[in-house]
């Protein structure tokens, strides 16, 4: 932690949107990846030339991976690790 004028700024932590991503396999990245940008399953697919219910499968292996519920939920983890990268700062 340090202070410049009147900003006090934390540290991050070392982990980042990799350390989310280190237990899944390739696929049920680049799905979670796709979602986090807004994609449907059926442009996920069209675009890594699979079908939308094999995207499905990939974001449902990468939910219980990461021990979420939703994808909502699992974009919400991917999307956690990477702001633990960024330095954040408060006013007082």
């Amino acid at each position: 932690m340090s202070a410049a004028n009147g900003e006090v700024r934390l540290d991050p932590s070392p982990s980042s949107s990799n350390a989310v991503l280190t237990g899944l396999t390739p696929r049920q990245q680049a799905c979670l990846e796709l979602a986090a940008e807004g994609l449907t399953s059926a442009a996920i697919a069209e675009r890594l030339g699979v079908s939308p219910r094999t995207v499905d499968e990939h974001l449902t292996s990468a939910c219980e991976a990461l021990g979420v519920r939703t994808r909502i939920q699992a974009v919400a983890r991917l999307a956690q690790g990477e702001r633990r990268g960024e330095a954040r700062s408060f006013r007082p």
